[in-house]
């Protein structure tokens, strides 16, 4: 055993086969050149930069104080917990679910190359533009006007609650029931038969290019024109006075 009660200094080189045991600080004024591996039993304090070029292995958690940086990739082989913010530069690739349990903020573009799941309502505030189809599984409520500037293809029922504006033309396929009145404020052309099971009201004036057929009682409050030939095929009754010029 070599025991100095004071200080002790080597101009050169000093080699030790076995262990080194130290009973208090070790200061090193240099450079410090450790071939193999370094144990620390307590904690390990660095006041200045630390570079390592190989791989670091942490068995236990990692605290860091300040900013975190890494120049190239990041790989967590299990869960990462960000109390704080997350801010990162490049580009984010996660192969598996992500799951956020608050709010999602995005100041630009979101693309989606497989299929998007929303479990409750989505909300935007801004313009929506889709490039192919929108299928919808449940209900559609539009709280305002709806704008379809292509063809728009209904395959089941349509309910309106409300009033219907058509600015270009109609055309049905199928039948057409009204429950309610039916105003038309312009002309009215059918290229086929009409039935009417009802009465049929005109206030204005009625011009029929051809023959008028009734197969029941004919009733008319007023005078009745004829300017050209009338032929009646059956008795005429008259109840009052008639004029013939």
């Amino acid at each position: 055993t070599l025991s100095v009660g004071g200080a002790a200094n080597f101009a050169s080189t000093v080699t030790i086969a076995g262990a080194v045991s130290l009973n208090s600080t070790l200061s090193v004024g240099g450079a410090t050149h450790l071939a193999s591996t370094v144990t620390v039993a307590g904690k390990a304090i660095f006041e200045d930069s630390v570079s390592v070029s190989g791989n670091v292995d942490i068995g236990g958690n990692v605290s860091v104080g300040g900013t975190l940086f890494a120049a190239g990739g990041i790989t967590y082989d299990g869960d990462v917990s960000v109390s704080g913010d997350l801010a990162v530069g490049g580009n984010v690739s996660i192969g598996g679910t992500l799951s956020v349990t608050g709010a999602v903020s995005l100041a630009s573009t979101l693309s989606v190359g497989g299929a998007a799941n929303f479990g409750s309502t989505v909300t935007v505030a801004g313009a929506v533009s889709l490039a192919s189809t929108l299928s919808v599984g449940g209900a559609a409520h539009f709280a305002s006007t709806v704008t379809v500037a292509g063809a728009a293809i209904f395959e089941d029922a349509v309910s309106v609650s409300g009033a219907v504006n058509i600015a270009g033309n109609t055309s049905i396929g199928g039948t057409l029931i009204t429950t309610g009145k039916a105003e038309f404020e312009d002309d009215v052309s059918v290229s086929g038969n009409s039935n009417f099971g009802g009465t049929v009201t005109v206030g204005g004036a009625v011009s029929l290019a051809s023959t008028l057929s009734v197969g029941g009682a004919v009733n008319l409050l007023s005078t009745v024109t004829a300017t050209g030939n009338s032929g009646f095929l059956g008795t005429v009754r008259v109840s009052g006075a008639t004029s013939l010029e």
